[in-house]
């Protein structure tokens, strides 16, 4: 991807340049707002949280004992923040209008009184430094995942066997291609209404397309333990930042091929 990046209040807005990279004839994600945010430019993390963060954000935030998880979770709030308020500005008046609460699964979704009568839907992810919000007003999830050793150990943990052929579509190296596995299915996870969540081997890639500077994963529920759908969302992976990245808006094409989501 070109990095060709938005200022936005804080951190940057990247929707076009990723709508750009994860688009081909014909097949465009459903419009959004994705918005990057670097964990080492924050600053001050007190002064930021007390004009950024509603009274039970801040309560949230204080409880957080590792500095770095403090930062990295204050990050996606920022993040995710700064996203809604690009979508939707007439619900923005002030960052700390603006509530993220999470379901029992950890899924970010608005509070109030931003979040009422306006159907609008977040994501959040980091990984190492870098911090990612996106908006949308259909149901999305999102990931971002550092390429590391221990993919490639791990790999028997989330990749069938069947999905090795498809990955050498990815045209890239094979942990390359384990990252691009990894965040997709991460996504999946994030984005069904599955509780315990979606287990990595609870799906199997059975498709790849390629688009201008990414993939389009097709996946299949393949579960004999519980019920998961067959039918599920499509998922656009490509990079950013040296990392893989994820994204599921589940509107157009993905509700007419399956009417679940």
């Amino acid at each position: 991807m070109v990095n060709k990046e938005k200022k936005c209040h804080i951190g940057r807005d990247i929707s076009t340049e990723v709508r750009s990279a994860f688009s081909t004839a014909g097949r465009r994600l459903p419009p959004f707002t994705l918005v990057r945010l670097d964990v080492s430019g924050l600053g001050d993390e007190e002064v930021v949280a007390g004009r950024a963060l509603t009274p039970l954000e801040l309560a949230t935030f204080h409880q957080f004992r590792f500095t770095r998880r403090r930062r990295e979770w204050l990050a996606g709030r920022l993040a995710v923040k700064e996203a809604v308020c690009g979508l939707a500005p007439e619900i923005c008046r002030s960052r700390a209008a603006v509530e993220v609460a999470v379901d029992r699964r950890g899924k970010p979704f608005l509070g109030r009184p931003a979040g009422a009568g306006h159907r609008l839907f977040v994501a959040i992810s980091h990984s190492g430094d870098t911090a990612l919000g996106l908006a949308s007003r259909l149901p999305c999830a999102l990931d971002i995942q550092e390429l590391r050793s221990a993919l490639k150990r791990v790999a028997s943990r989330f990749v069938h066997q069947e999905e090795e052929a498809l990955l050498g579509q990815c045209h890239a190296d094979r942990l390359h291609a384990l990252g691009m596995l990894w965040a997709a299915k991460e996504a999946l996870r994030k984005h069904l209404p599955i509780w315990p969540l979606l287990g990595f081997l609870e799906n199997r890639l059975t498709g790849v397309t390629g688009l201008a500077g990414g993939r389009l994963f097709s996946f299949q529920g393949v579960s004999a333990a519980r019920r998961v759908p067959d039918c599920l969302p499509d998922v656009h992976v490509g990079w950013h930042d040296g990392k893989a990245l994820a994204i599921i808006v589940a509107g157009g094409r993905a509700l007419e091929k399956c009417s679940t989501f």
